[in-house]
């Protein structure tokens, strides 16, 4: 596989702000040693993926959990920082740890989907050109499939639905 498509996506400190950045990158990319480390940024822990798109779909996920389920806005300004600075939080309302865990979090939940193999997956729609036919439904993820027959095993058998006014 080549080197420079392999996604990377990264936890950033900035101690002088208190600031904690999620990010993505290709590997080998000098931006993160070039653009952030001048900047004082503090690389804290990278997550190589498989490609970019995959990569990106994660730090979009963390992005999304913490706007949205934690309800942490931006840290920073576009005037402190003027590319990212949007992808900032506080150190003090999520840790460098806390964000680590959801990058962990997002990037399991996505390579355990059934449909990482099928389709790109910022795509989340098949392209238009694609016809299903019997026989060629994307194939599980096997830990799916486990998690799967585990539940299967675990949860109680559900009587056969009856409707309520059928004779």
């Amino acid at each position: 596989m080549n080197a420079s498509k392999i996604g990377v996506t990264y936890v950033l400190t900035h101690p002088e702000f208190g600031s904690v950045k999620v990010g993505v990158t290709t590997y080998g990319s000098r931006r993160m040693r070039d653009l952030w480390r001048r900047q004082g940024w503090v690389p804290y822990k990278e997550l190589h993926l498989v490609s970019k798109p995959l990569a990106e779909t994660v730090e979009q996920n963390v992005l999304l959990q913490l706007r949205h389920r934690f309800n942490i806005p931006a840290h920073l300004t576009h005037d402190l920082m003027p590319e990212g600075w949007t992808e900032t939080v506080s150190a003090r309302l999520m840790s460098p740890d806390a964000v680590w865990e959801l990058v962990c979090l997002e990037a399991g939940v996505l390579q355990m989907s059934p449909s990482v193999g099928a389709f790109k997956p910022t795509s989340h729609r098949p392209p238009s050109s694609y016809r299903r036919t019997k026989g060629d439904t994307p194939k599980y993820h096997p830990i799916a499939r486990l998690l799967a027959s585990q539940e299967r095993r675990i949860l109680p058998k559900t009587a056969k639905s009856t409707r309520p006014n059928a004779n």
